[in-house]
């Protein structure tokens, strides 16, 4: 399973070497997380430590993916059942509630989508999947320092962004939006 996410992780940033020192990490983390082993979304995180670092630092990137794992808890998004991306999405849902009740609230209820459909990639990659490398060092440095709670805050700015193309469409356009938000936004890094 393992080599087959290699090639469709970053494949325009990542030659033959990072690439194989990629699965040589991901093979060596679902060693060490044997309770977790390897789960799709994990090649996203641990190639955004390749690419910050490089194939040479290649143990340099297995101890920053156990340290997120670990440290921060990302090995409960992973496990059995993704016990804690279902928590995780529920609380999202609710802070779309609270944050957007007139408009993305009501469209979502009335498409029955909840954040476990469009939010869990997001949550999984820590957005390293849906929007450019220059904003995901950002958000990582911050969710390094906050937790979730600042990826949450992505996920609402990312919304907050895309309303006007949310709303008061067909649910297909809706859905389409929803997947592609982090391609389309204006937001800068900073932001």
């Amino acid at each position: 399973e393992i080599r087959r996410d290699i090639g469709r992780t970053f494949p325009e940033k990542l030659d033959e070497e990072a690439q194989e020192a990629l699965f040589r990490v991901l093979r060596a983390v679902s060693h060490r997380l044997e309770d977790v082993g390897y789960c799709q979304g994990m090649n996203f995180v641990a190639g955004v430590f390749l690419r910050i670092f490089s194939p040479e630092d290649e143990a340099l990137v297995f101890q920053c993916v156990v340290a997120l794992m670990l440290r921060h808890g990302m090995n409960q998004y992973f496990g059995d059942r993704f016990p804690k991306l279902r928590l995780t999405s529920l609380q999202f849902d609710i802070l779309v509630e609270a944050f957007f009740p007139n408009t993305l609230a009501p469209t979502f209820d009335h498409f029955n989508l909840s954040a476990e459909f469009y939010a869990t990639q997001w949550f999984l990659t820590l957005f390293c999947y849906s929007l450019p490398f220059g904003h995901v060092v950002k958000i990582w440095d911050h969710f390094l320092c906050w937790g979730m709670k600042f990826i949450h805050r992505v996920g609402l700015a990312l919304l907050q962004d895309g309303e006007a193309d949310l709303i008061d469409r067909p649910f297909d356009a809706t859905l389409r939006q929803l997947r592609f938000l982090g391609d389309r936004t204006k937001m800068t890094p900073d932001e």
